[in-house]
């Protein structure tokens, strides 16, 4: 499918997950099939032009996962910051250069960018800073430009007004989480809202939020008329989402709808999908080919993928206290870890 002028293989795209998209857990998405295109962890303009060897290793592999996108932060107080940030990305291979215009961390908009620019708006009306961004990485992109956003700071129909200044930039499509930034994760999406975008401007739109499995997938087609769907905290427990949904698009006949958290994975599902995301840290940078960041990596994902598994809690409790990778993976490829499940 088409993204404007982007050639996708599916209409499915991994969310930017701080701390999540890592190189080696985009690897595990990619090579499992289904997904249209993956995201970096946001990078900020500043740290860039500042310090741009802090941010290599998020985007190491980029090259090898495309189509890619590389998602920026920025305040637009500064062009100079968002030329240099833009001209060192520049020598990496990868497809679309993303704006967060949405995120509601603290630390980002404490920065000046993500859900701060929506607080512009809202308390002021103001949408010249974030316009500004918008306009300034448009001149010094070689690549297509996107933005993401949610539907305002605190009020749904913000993002009606703020799309139309995004389409007049001339961007290449718009991702649209369907909460506020107050919101955060809370509440329900609003595909009222997205839908209303889809028909005032024309751009294509992407749909964020929810997407938990191929029924949520289609609804959010169905009731926004989004052009494609961006899936975010689904994949943090599974990271084969992308690959059933796109099967059963092949083919609506077959069930592989993703079952309850309690019947999520099997124990060898687990264990494979972490020998193969520790494998290829193996083929990272130092930076990630830590012991430390193994052990803290496969940690993390065991506790993800074991969640609502009968006797995880216990499960749970004992991979968190585990800081040693050669212990972690005794105890994950043990019988006791099968055994402290039922017990």
């Amino acid at each position: 499918m088409k993204l404007g002028t982007i050639e996708l293989p599916t209409d499915l795209l991994l969310a930017p997950l701080m701390d999540v998209t890592t190189p080696s857990f985009r690897n595990l998405v990619y090579n499992m099939g289904g997904v249209g295109m993956v995201v970096t962890p946001m990078v900020f303009v500043q740290q860039i032009a500042v310090a741009p060897k802090t941010v290599l290793p998020h985007l190491e592999h980029i090259e090898k996962q495309r189509p890619a996108a590389v998602q920026i932060v920025a305040s637009g107080r500064n062009e100079e910051h968002i030329k240099k940030a833009i001209d060192f990305l520049s020598s990496f291979e990868f497809d679309i250069l993303d704006i967060n215009g949405g995120c509601p961390a603290p630390h980002t908009m404490k920065s000046g960018g993500g859900g701060a620019l929506l607080r512009d708006y809202y308390r002021e009306g103001d949408k010249s800073r974030f316009q500004k961004i918008i306009e300034s990485t448009l001149k010094f992109s070689s690549r297509p430009v996107s933005v993401k956003t949610r539907l305002g700071f605190e009020k749904n129909d913000d993002i009606i007004d703020i799309s139309k200044m995004i389409e007049s930039c001339g961007v290449e499509f718009l991702t649209i989480h369907g909460r506020t930034v107050k919101q955060k994760y809370k509440g329900n999406v609003n595909f009222e809202i997205i839908k209303k975008v889809k028909d005032t401007i024309n751009i294509p739109i992407v749909g964020n939020g929810d997407i938990v499995d191929f029924n949520s997938y289609k609804k959010m087609k169905e009731e926004t008329g989004c052009d494609a769907v961006m899936i975010g905290r689904a994949v943090m427990s599974d990271p084969a989402i992308f690959y059933k949904i796109w099967q059963q698009q092949k083919n609506p006949t077959i069930d592989i709808t993703v079952p309850s958290f309690t019947e999520r994975h099997n124990i060898e599902e687990i264990r494979e999908y972490l020998l193969k995301n520790n494998q290829f840290i193996e083929s990272s940078s130092s930076f990630w080919n830590t012991d430390r960041f193994k052990c803290a990596e496969m940690r993390r994902l065991a506790i993800w993928f074991i969640k609502g598994i009968p006797g995880y809690k216990k499960v749970r409790e004992k991979l968190s206290k585990i800081n040693n990778i050669g212990e972690l993976k005794s105890y994950i490829f043990s019988k006791s870890f099968e055994k402290d499940f039922n017990s």
